[in-house]
């Protein structure tokens, strides 16, 4: 099935409407009623969830089932004077700036408009839109909710791509490691047990823990990324407690036992001499959505890799190039809902998206609008090759 054309203009201008409204994470409550209008009026059936999430679903009887998801929520702006351009939005010739403009609202507008092309030309199977909440809080929980919902055959996560198919990406674990002692006065620590000192010989071996490597997505990773003692600040007092967290980026088939014990293995040798005792677990995320629903899930987003030439990426491919776009192929540097998608549920997922995923998180952030409506026009391409195909 062919799309129609995408009105470029609607399109740009639903991508500023999106930047305009601030949607930190837990407040996106003004993207998600703009959106949920914008999916009215171009012909999709809209629902809510208890999270937040939007979907937008096209339906044209039997057939596959594809999820194309975006997420609404963006990181925040800490000093607004250093951008050239408005971080609220703002159209520079064939650039649009601003908070969200490439991470994600210039993804999610193209996606929508992408789908909505097919509406008139759809003769079999499903599309269902989702703009998801809190992805920069954790990955994966809250397209899964969807996902549960809609059982897709086949799954795009929007994230920037420079409009390369990603067949993968490192996951990602936030490990928590606590270190126990003794307290004592400062002055006669020999009468207490330096939780700070013992975390000290724990960081020290984690940095010989052997990590794996995959030929396409690279290296494990173990990054520490904070410590603090207990009690803070110390003040003529041995601390008797330590906590330090660890970035761990994980690669495909790690699961949190194959990611923990080697972990705690480390800890326990370290530790030895000391007496000091220690653990190491999987940080839990507890935040509340918009909605006021509460969500309490691990820091885990698992990896996920699929080869190029499996059948459902070729046809992805074809469809691209029969679009006249290219057939490049990559894999995300950073995680997505795709560990959702992917690596929880075990569904046919590809990334395709606008933009140099570089400009994330950066001041004077921006997205070309020429890749917004390629975008669109890709996103159509793979949802009618798969459309046109069986699960």
């Amino acid at each position: 099935m062919k799309a129609t054309d995408v009105d470029v203009d609607a399109l740009a201008d639903f991508t500023l409407r999106l930047i305009g409204a601030e949607s930190l994470s837990g407040h996106e409550e003004k993207v998600a009623e703009l959106v949920a209008v914008e999916m009215r009026s171009l012909g999709m059936k809209v629902e809510v969830d208890e999270l937040g999430n939007v979907t937008g679903t096209l339906e044209a009887g039997k057939g596959p089932c594809v999820l194309v998801d975006s997420h609404m929520d963006t990181v925040g702006v800490t000093e607004p004077s250093a951008w050239s351009h408005s971080p609220r939005g703002e159209r520079v010739g064939n650039r649009i700036y601003g908070r969200g403009s490439m991470d994600m609202k210039g993804p999610l507008a193209a996606s929508v408009y992408g789908a909505a092309s097919l509406a008139s030309t759809m003769n079999a199977g499903k599309v269902v839109v989702s703009a998801s909440v809190a992805e920069e809080l954790v990955e994966g929980p809250a397209t899964v909710r969807v996902a549960e919902r809609v059982r897709p055959d086949y799954a795009v996560i929007c994230e920037a791509t420079s409009l390369r198919l990603a067949t993968g990406q490192r996951g990602r674990a936030e490990i928590t490691v606590q270190v126990r002692g003794r307290p004592t006065h400062s002055s006669r620590p020999e009468l207490g047990l330096n939780a700070a000192d013992a975390m000290a010989d724990v960081i020290v071996a984690l940095r010989g823990l052997e990590l794996s490597h995959h030929p396409v997505l690279g290296d494990g990773i173990l990054v520490l990324t904070d410590v603090l003692s207990s009690p803070y600040p110390g003040l003529s007092v041995v601390p008797d407690a330590c906590v330090a967290t660890f970035d761990r980026r994980t690669l495909p088939g790690e699961s949190e036992s194959a990611i923990l014990d080697p972990i705690m293995k480390l800890i326990a040798e370290a530790l030895e001499r000391t007496g000091a005792s220690g653990t190491a677990t999987i940080a839990e995320d507890n935040f509340h959505t918009y909605t006021g629903a509460a969500v309490v899930a691990k820091n885990f987003a698992p990896a996920w890799y699929v080869e190029p030439e499996t059948p459902f990426v070729a046809q992805a491919a074809q469809g691209l190039r029969e679009a006249g776009l290219g057939t490049e192929m990559s894999h995300y540097a950073f995680c997505t809902n795709g560990s959702g998608t992917a690596g929880r549920l075990g569904i046919p997922t590809i990334g395709f998206g606008p933009g140099d995923e570089q400009m994330a998180h950066r001041v004077d952030e921006f997205i070309e609008l020429d890749q917004l409506v390629s975008a669109a026009r890709g996103y159509a391409a793979i949802l009618g090759k798969w459309l046109d195909s069986s699960p």
